[in-house]
């Protein structure tokens, strides 16, 4: 029995760095210095708070449910988590999609596991 695909479309906080392009043209500009990450403390409580709430629940249900659940993290602000927003029609954040049918928006564990449950 193949494992539950749990895509998670949630804002995380991670500072990725330049893509190589960008950081070419820097470069030929003479701007060499990277820039600094921002750390998850620099970000509003309530930021942080919804970080850990999301990092508590992945590795929850990532514990539960063990190789039985694939879960991916995505960022809205990638250029994946772009088109997952639009292939989905996701407006409020975190929404959880279970094996790309089922849509979960926003915390509501009950619903989640329930849709985890039908899809195993």
């Amino acid at each position: 029995m193949s494992p539950v695909r749990l895509e998670v479309i949630a804002h995380t906080f991670v500072e990725p760095g330049l893509c190589m392009p960008c950081e070419l043209v820097l470069s030929e500009a003479g701007v060499d210095e990277p820039t600094a990450p921002r750390t998850l403390d620099e970000y509003p409580a309530e930021w942080q708070a919804e970080y850990q709430r999301l990092t508590d629940w992945v590795y929850g249900l990532a514990g539960h449910y063990g190789d039985q659940l694939v879960i991916k993290v995505i960022d809205p602000q990638s250029p994946e988590g772009l088109w997952k927003s639009l292939r989905y029609r996701v407006r409020r954040y975190p929404t959880w999609v279970v094996d790309g049918k089922e849509r979960i928006v926003g915390w509501d564990r009950p619903a989640l596991e329930a849709a985890l449950e039908k899809a195993r």
